[in-house]
């Protein structure tokens, strides 16, 4: 897809749902919720939490570390972490220690500020994009100080300008959520999995006090309307004595939505995120009043692979041979594009490659044994390589003969990209591609990796609109009181595309800034 056919259509998605009213946005499921006058309530809590993914689960640890007593969490899954516990968690952070260790000097907030506001094409919101920057280190040692752990090498990922992106020390996203979720218990937080949040409830004065739910909610992982059909479950009402905050992520796996908003998406687009990924907690926010922006920016992950089903075992490698290797056209053998890109470039490059029949041609990425010191065998490419998604090789031919990748013009290309980095040439010609990122690592020693490329669904940047103390903000363009959010349920942060790394950063920052804001709401 184009640029300028992407924008055109983006525009006019975001034009019809910024239009919206609450009737437009009506859950079915929920069913007749009473006046906030006239409800008994069934418990009270000082704030509540909506979701249980790394923004909900800061918010909630910040809002008792700030002092409150009674502060719950529900998730309308069976299990919780969302999206977070799945995810690669890497996180963007200027000046950590590894960085620095790593002779990256030259490194600032400003600068990471400066390749964030690229990244979104100056559609970030100023002030949001400014927080997520300059809060980062702060978020890095937030978590190390609750047990959080991280690899000692870091790393580039595409739009980025210098090496600043790190990994989990074990695992994925679980093993950095697991040790919040255990602070949040330990500090005497609740959690209720199978619970859904329907409505926002608010006073006659417009304040956000409580909220309707299901208790007993069972999310039906082989529907696809959910939001739409799904009556399941208990109706109680929860008091918040100091304010709500959603933390519930965005709406990927929402067919509806992201079909309406682009259309070539259809219900059998995969995408890499949790079958719960859905619209209900955005219209349930709408319906409170919250404005959305930025819908028509969904961004598709180029780092899967057609060989995985989802995100599979390959993502997590696919970064890594992307910095150390290079991506070629199995048909002409030559590079077809910006590696280091970032996610719409490289996702409309990727998409760019077709057969004389119109069907998909998928990039192969390539690199040889100098990129695994790189990265965590036992963590990334043993799984990979298990999964039979990245391919081991023992010569350069054996890997085109499998790919079906004319030798002559691939052994060729590889010899220039090689020259490039002899002549210590800052970026490549062909696709203006930073070749310093790869710390000068030639691609000829065997034995060779190689990994088809192909782009999923994976973010939504889109959501509901919040200020820098994560107040939700109505249609009289004022903040709702006693109502936060944030997260991948707000927009405005990464613009039109979001950075690499950036996700769980914008989590941890502004699910701080709202436990903040709520344990001082009055």
């Amino acid at each position: 897809m184009q640029k300028r056919a992407f924008l055109k259509g983006g525009l006019a998605a975001l034009g019809g749902f910024g239009l919206m009213g609450a009737a437009s946005v009506a859950n079915p499921a929920a069913g007749n919720i009473p006046a906030a006058k006239d409800i008994k309530w069934d418990e009270e809590f000082d704030t509540i939490i909506v979701g249980s993914g790394v923004a909900a689960t800061c918010a909630g640890n910040e809002a008792l570390d700030q002092g409150l007593k009674k502060v719950i969490m529900v998730e309308k899954m069976p299990v919780y972490g969302g999206n977070s516990a799945i995810t690669g968690f890497w996180i963007n952070i200027p000046r950590s220690p590894e960085q620095l260790k790593h002779g990256v000097t030259d490194d600032s907030p400003e600068l990471f500020l400066k390749d964030t506001l690229k990244a979104g094409e100056g559609f970030n919101d100023p002030a949001l994009a400014k927080a997520l920057c300059f809060n980062a280190l702060d978020a890095y040692n937030y978590l190390l100080e609750r047990g959080c752990k991280f690899a000692p090498t870091p790393f580039i990922q595409g739009g980025q300008s210098k090496i600043r992106s790190l990994a989990p020390e074990v695992s994925a996203g679980i093993s950095v959520m697991l040790p919040l979720h255990r602070y949040f218990l330990s500090k005497g937080g609740i959690m209720r999995k199978n619970t859904i949040v329907d409505e926002v409830i608010k006073d006659e004065t417009g304040r956000a006090v409580g909220v309707a739910v299901r208790e007993g909610y069972a999310f039906d992982i082989n529907s696809r309307d959910n939001d739409l059909t799904n009556t399941t479950g208990t109706r109680r009402y929860y008091r918040a004595s100091k304010g709500i905050i959603f933390g519930a992520g965005g709406f990927v796996n929402d067919w509806r939505m992201t079909s309406m908003i682009d259309p070539k998406i259809t219900k059998d687009t995969e995408g890499t995120n949790h079958p719960g990924a859905t619209a209900g907690a955005l219209f349930t926010l709408m319906r409170a009043g919250g404005v959305p922006v930025h819908l028509s920016y969904i961004q598709w992950g180029p780092w899967c692979s057609p060989d995985d089903k989802g995100i599979g075992m390959g993502a997590d490698v696919c970064d890594f041979l992307k910095q150390y290797g290079a991506a070629f056209d199995p048909k002409t053998g030559k590079r077809c594009f910006n590696e280091l890109g970032n996610r719409t470039e490289l996702t409309n490059d990727i998409f760019s490659l077709k057969n004389e029949d119109g069907s998909q041609r998928f990039a192969v990425l390539i690199a040889d044994s100098q990129f695994v010191p790189k990265v965590s065998i036992e963590r990334y490419l043993t799984k990979s390589l298990h999964s039979g998604t990245t391919k081991k090789f023992e010569t350069l031919e054996e890997l085109a003969a499998f790919y079906k990748i004319p030798l002559e013009p691939l052994k060729a290309e590889i010899a220039k990209y090689n020259g490039w980095i002899k002549e210590g040439r800052e970026f490549d010609p062909d696709f203006h591609r930073p070749l310093t990122p790869n710390e000068g690592v030639l691609m000829g020693k065997g034995p060779w990796y190689g990994h088809r490329l192909t782009s999923k669904l994976h973010y939504t940047m889109g959501g509901i609109k919040i200020n820098d103390r994560a107040e939700v903000i109505g249609q009289d363009f004022e903040p709702i009181p006693g109502l936060y959010a944030a997260g991948e349920i707000t927009g405005g942060v990464h613009g039109v595309t979001r950075l690499g790394g950036n996700s769980v950063l914008d989590g941890i920052v502004f699910g701080r800034i709202a436990g903040k804001s709520v344990a001082q709401a009055k």
